[in-house]
């Protein structure tokens, strides 16, 4: 049974890898629907979760397949569905110590090895991709005795507070958390980038609609890129650079 929404305000799904960015985006999405926004944050395989269990909403966002899922089950609008941007697998340390941002795989893994301890977020995407990617660089063995699965926001916490060496996670979250800079952003070829899609309930109100107009359209490029994400090249289908985001936080 759908439970029942707040009628007063449209109800949207936010990944907490973007929590930093929808904040900052929300008076602009309030003004474009003319009403107020109820936002949910969640880990991106919560979302689904939580919309299949009958949480009534208006616009979400989260990884395309398990929009493709919500699609077939008939809780999400599948014309409705639209690229919102690609975020790359970033590792993170604590401020104050000077050194340049890996982008080089050898150079990350060997990162990764020298380090005493990894924290990740044992049930988000950025952690089952963090685990795979262990396992493509033959890391995993390696890597298990020092890697530490944590909830949501205990990774960068942990790094913050001098209790774990390294966080792993999306860029923007690593972007975004105080007392943390980049120490590594994982190489496209890597294929650890982690993808999300906004889309619209089949039930949708009134500046549903507009709210994801100006999620997915091009005034927000330049912004998103500087905060982590990387849009996708509309006449190429290929995702845009990341221009300078590297430099970010030194």
């Amino acid at each position: 049974m759908t439970m029942p929404r707040d009628a007063g305000a449209l109800r949207i799904f936010v990944p907490v890898a973007i929590r930093a960015i929808f904040e900052r985006l929300a008076p602009r999405l309030e003004a474009a629907a003319g009403r107020a926004l109820a936002p949910a944050f969640d880990l991106n395989p919560a979302i689904p979760e939580r919309i299949l269990a009958g949480e009534a909403y208006d616009i979400g966002l989260t990884n395309p397949p398990y929009v493709d899922a919500l699609v077939a089950a008939g809780r999400a609008d599948g014309a409705s569905q639209r690229p919102f941007g690609r975020i790359p697998l970033a590792i993170g340390r604590r401020a104050g110590v000077e050194a340049p941002v890996l982008t080089d795989e050898a150079e990350i893994a060997a990162l990764l090895r020298g380090a005493e301890s990894i924290a990740y977020t044992g049930d988000g995407t950025s952690g089952r991709t963090y685990l795979d990617a262990m396992a493509r660089l033959g890391l995993s063995e390696a890597a298990a005795p020092k890697s530490r699965p944590m909830g949501a926001g205990g990774p960068v916490a942990s790094v913050a507070a001098g209790e774990t060496e390294l966080a792993v996670g999306p860029l923007t979250t690593i972007m975004s958390s105080r007392g943390l800079v980049p120490a590594a952003i994982f190489p496209a070829a890597a294929g650890t980038q982690i993808d999300i899609a906004v889309f619209l309930s089949t039930s949708c109100a009134a500046g549903a609609a507009d709210v994801l107009d100006v999620l997915a359209g091009t005034e927000l490029d330049t912004e998103l890129a500087a905060a982590g994400v990387m849009r996708l090249d509309r006449r190429a289908g290929s995702p845009s650079d990341l221009g300078n985001v590297s430099r970010v936080k030194q």
